[in-house]
């Protein structure tokens, strides 16, 4: 997928859509929690610095509680999506202007769509995205989608593009890292 930032993040991620225009209050609401959510995943995944790296004792002690707190993250993460129904995994691109995604079915060419993702299972939270639908192609594998994104104002692209940029750059980082089995 070309986009005009040139970055995209591609990967396996629980997505539903649905056909039919947002209204604009609702479109309003889902920018709010959007960018909350990709703050506090944001700091969630936040590497440690150079700095916190240093092994003094306050560092161990933080590392420690560090521990604790993501041990809480996950079991409480855990129980939410216990009660949360997660749609369907599915293969995506996502760029700060589009997604694509394979799926059994697919919406048709011109569909205004809402698009639901669960980016990660440390917060399971959607992301709320209004989009355009640009394509649609039947493959042997199922139905390809792409879908144009709705700006969603400043804020949220900007969390959007920082999010993407990180993704794809862990995503990059973990393919050149070396196999250590042998």
């Amino acid at each position: 997928m070309q986009n005009p930032s040139g970055i995209s993040y591609s990967t396996v991620l629980p997505l539903s859509c649905e056909a039919g225009p947002v209204p604009e209050l609702l479109r309003q609401q889902w920018t709010h929690a959007n960018i909350a959510l990709l703050r506090a995943l944001s700091t969630i995944e936040a590497m440690p610095t150079e700095r916190e790296i240093d092994p003094g004792a306050t560092t161990k002690a933080l590392d420690r509680l560090e521990a604790k707190v993501d041990l809480t993250l996950s079991l409480l993460g855990r129980l939410l999506s216990q009660g949360t129904a997660m749609p369907p995994a599915l293969p995506l691109t996502l760029s700060a202007h589009a997604i694509e995604w394979e799926s059994a079915s697919g919406p048709k060419v011109g569909d205004e769509v809402a698009i639901t993702l669960f980016l990660s299972q440390k917060l399971p939270q959607p992301l709320l995205l209004c989009a355009t639908v640009v394509a649609v192609e039947a493959r042997p594998e199922g139905v390809h989608t792409r879908a144009a994104l709705l700006p969603p104002g400043a804020e949220m692209q900007d969390w959007l593009e920082r999010t993407i940029f990180r993704y794809h750059r862990r995503a990059i980082q973990s393919r050149e890292m070396p196999d250590t089995k042998a």
